[in-house]
């Protein structure tokens, strides 16, 4: 059976992490869903679209509803060798992480665009500006 895992697809650093999990996902035990579009789905275990967009929201196979820092968790203990499934567990960090992340969660297209690189578009197809070293 198969977990399913709602992230933010218009949020940047959502879509690299997802990206992440999908590629270390070998087992196909996840299914990485954005929010937009799969409302319907979400609706019918009760989550509203607001909320899903606010924390990450995790569906588990047996149908329980896990969001914010758990989710996550269940996203990294389903990809195979990702280390931060083992740190978020760790007994200080993990009260930490669920502080942490519902700010990381308000204020991911912010961190967003501080961290990730910027890509530049023109006519649809989009180019990442290269560094030259001096």
């Amino acid at each position: 059976m198969q977990h399913t895992l709602f992230y933010d697809a218009d949020c940047p650093l959502c879509q690299r992490a997802m990206a992440r999990a999908r590629a270390a996902n070998r087992s196909g035990s996840l299914a990485l869903l954005p929010v937009q579009g799969n409302e319907a789905r979400l609706a019918a275990h009760g989550i509203s679209h607001d909320a899903a967009l606010t924390l990450i929201h995790a569906i588990c196979a047996d149908g329980t509803i896990l969001r914010g820092m758990p989710a996550l968790r269940l996203m990294y203990r389903e990809c195979e060798g990702h280390r931060l499934h083992r740190i978020w567990n760790w007994p200080l960090l993990r009260p930490l992480a669920d502080w942490g992340y519902p700010l990381l969660a308000r204020h991911r297209y912010r961190f967003s665009r501080w961290f990730l690189p910027h890509a530049t578009c023109d006519s649809g197809t989009c180019y990442r500006p290269t560094r030259r070293k001096p």
